[in-house]
C-alpha cells in the first residue's frame, strides 16, 4: 500500500517513534518499516532533514536523556547506562565522556544539566533551527575587549547588515585582532530594551571583533568591553548572513528550561562569533554565547 503522506511527516513520526522507544532496540530496518522506507530512502531522508545520521541522532538522544537521569534521579550509573543501551559501565562512561567532555560520575557530581540533543522539532522550514547544535560546553572568560561599529535595532534590522559589512570593509585598519579569522556581533540588551507598537525590539548591535588592548582605535570605531564572566557556548555550522532568530528561540524557548543554567542578569547581552573559512554553501563554524551565573 503506498504511503501517501509527506516527508516530513514521516520524519516526525519516526522521531516521535525513537522517543517513545529510546530504550529499546532501535535499528534502521525497523524505523524503516515503520513509514514504509527503504533503509537506503530513510537513511538519505533524515540525514538531510535532521542533520545526523540515524545512528548517531538516537545515540544522542540517548545519551542526553542518560545525563538527565544522572542528575535529576538516584538511578546507578549501571542502570543507566543499560537505559542508554550500553552493555557495561565502561562502554558507557566511554561514550558519555566523548559526548559531555566528562564522565558520568564528575557530571552528576557537578550537579549541572546541559542538554545536548533534544528531540528534534519538524517545523517544516529550511531555516537552521537550534536542534542543530552539535556542542554546548561552558567557558569561564576573562573581560573581552571588542572594536568595531554600532548601531540601534530600533528603526529596523537592516542596522545588523549595515555594522557587518562596515566592519568587513575596514579590518585590515585594526592591527590588534586576537583571531582574525573571527567576527563578533552583539546584542546589548542593557539600555532601554523595548519593544514597539508593531512588535520591534530595539537594543543596540555591536559588529566587532576582538583586540588585545585599546591602545589604538581606528577613527569611526566604538569601544566595547564585556566583564569577565561565564558563558554557556553553543555550536553549530551555518550561514552567518542568515536570520539566527530560529536558533536563539529554541535556546531560550526550549533548551534553557530543560536545563539547570541560570542567566546572568549583570550581564545582559549575548553575541555570536563566526569563524571562516566558509564552505561552498556559505556556512561555517558559529557560536552563540550567552552569559549565566
Amino acid at each position: 500500500m503506498k504511503n501517501n503522506h509527506n516527508n516530513l511527516f514521516n520524519i516526525s513520526k519516526i522521531v516521535d517513534y525513537i522517543e517513545d522507544h529510546l530504550d529499546e532496540s532501535l535499528d534502521l530496518e525497523s524505523l524503516a518499516n515503520e513509514v514504509g522506507y527503504s533503509k537506503y530512502h530513510l537513511h538519505r531522508m533524515f540525514t538531510n532533514i535532521v542533520g545526523l545520521t540515524l545512528h548517531s541522532y538516537v545515540q544522542r538522544r540517548r545519551l542526553t536523556e542518560a545525563a538527565r537521569l544522572l542528575i535529576f534521579t538516584n538511578q546507578t550509573i549501571m542502570e543507566i547506562g543499560l537505559f542508554a543501551g550500553y552493555a557495561t559501565q565502561q562502554s558507557f562512561s566511554v561514550a558519555f565522556k566523548a559526548m559531555f567532555d566528562c564522565n558520568p560520575q564528575k557530571y552528576r557530581k557537578k550537579g549541572e544539566h546541559y542538554p545536548l540533543q533534544l528531540k528534534f522539532t519538524i517545523n517544516g522550514k529550511k531555516q537552521l533551527r537550534g536542534d542543530k547544535i552539535m556542542d554546548i560546553k561552558t567557558i569561564e572568560s576573562q573581560e573581552i575587549l571588542l572594536v568595531g561599529y554600532t548601531g540601534n535595532t530600533k528603526k529596523g534590522f537592516s542596522v545588523i547588515g549595515k555594522c557587518m559589512r562596515k566592519l568587513e570593509a575596514n579590518l585590515e585598519n585594526i592591527n590588534n585582532r586576537t583571531d582574525k579569522n573571527c567576527l563578533i556581533a552583539v546584542n546589548d540588551y542593557s539600555k532601554d530594551f523595548s519593544y514597539d507598537k508593531e512588535g520591534q525590539p530595539s537594543f543596540d548591535f555591536y559588529g566587532v571583533v576582538e583586540v588585545t588592548d585599546f591602545s589604538v582605535v581606528p577613527k569611526g570605531m566604538v569601544r566595547l568591553v564585556l566583564a569577565a564572566t561565564k558563558y554557556v557556548v553553543f555550536s553549530f555550522n551555518g550561514n552567518p548572513k542568515d536570520s539566527l532568530q530560529p536558533v536563539a528561540d529554541y535556546i531560550y524557548q526550549e533548551w534553557f528550561p530543560k536545563s539547570t543554567c541560570q542567566f546572568n542578569e549583570s550581564n545582559m547581552y549575548d553575541f555570536t562569533k563566526s569563524y571562516e573559512p566558509c564552505d561552498k554553501d556559505s556556512n561555517c563554524l558559529i557560536e552563540y554565547w550567552i552569559p549565566i551565573l
